[in-house]
């Protein structure tokens, strides 16, 4: 790229929502907000910046928030949202919630993370500290699924799986401590029902490929 080449920017709007009491302590320091206004019982502020992409545009205003107020108007997360005029955040499956591109998001694109999530995320309302700020959405815990067992190491899965627990690595001990942890995986069948998922235990072999991790028992004597 030619060092005249120019690098195309485009406008963002950082808009700052103020308690009452915390801007006129900014007035009594003698320092302004941008162009506030009085709304209900907050000041609202706005400020154009310009960056290349939205990434870059958090950067920039949180640095200028700092710079400027150093958190003497409240928890940036709570004081701060950016708006996403070029629909640039969306879900994916490598969604970060904590890239800057997907902070401090208004309620609109909010909405449309979220909607688009199709519930692996939610809104972080966690309460954070002015540090160490959430992130505008978190990943949704999930309950963890447990398989039912059903005969000697098959088990069942809620949506009816089938599978067959077999020893990657076989536990050591030696005089009575454990060395060496065992390490066990669940391998997928194919089989629908419990006659079948022997049949397929027994055709691909598992048994004796798990009876030969595991057997003898594995010890380390003196």
């Amino acid at each position: 790229m030619s060092k005249n080449t120019l690098k195309i920017t485009r406008p963002y709007l950082a808009t700052l929502r103020v308690e009452y009491d915390d801007y006129f302590r900014l007035l009594y320091r003698a320092e302004l907000l941008p162009r506030a206004r009085l709304v209900d019982d907050h000041f609202v502020a706005k400020k154009i910046f310009r960056s290349s992409d939205r990434r870059e545009a958090v950067r920039k205003i949180v640095q200028w928030f700092w710079k400027n107020f150093k958190g003497g108007i409240g928890p940036v997360h709570k004081v701060l949202v950016i708006n996403d005029p070029y629909e640039e955040v969306h879900y994916s499956p490598g969604f970060s919630c904590a890239d800057p591109l997907n902070k401090y998001l208004g309620p609109r694109a909010l909405k449309r993370v979220i909607r688009e999530s199709g519930g692996k995320v939610v809104r972080d309302e966690r309460e954070g500290s002015v540090h160490h700020p959430p992130n505008s959405v978190r990943r949704v815990k999930r309950r963890r699924k447990y398989h039912r067992r059903i005969a000697h190491r098959i088990s069942v899965s809620s949506t009816g799986a089938f599978y067959y627990r077999v020893t990657l690595i076989p536990q050591i001990s030696k005089r009575g401590v454990i060395v060496q942890k065992r390490k066990i995986q669940n391998v997928r069948l194919k089989a629908r029902n419990l006659e079948d998922a022997k049949e397929e235990i027994f055709r691909r072999d598992l048994d004796s490929a798990d009876l030969i991790r595991t057997s003898p028992k594995q010890r380390i004597e003196d």
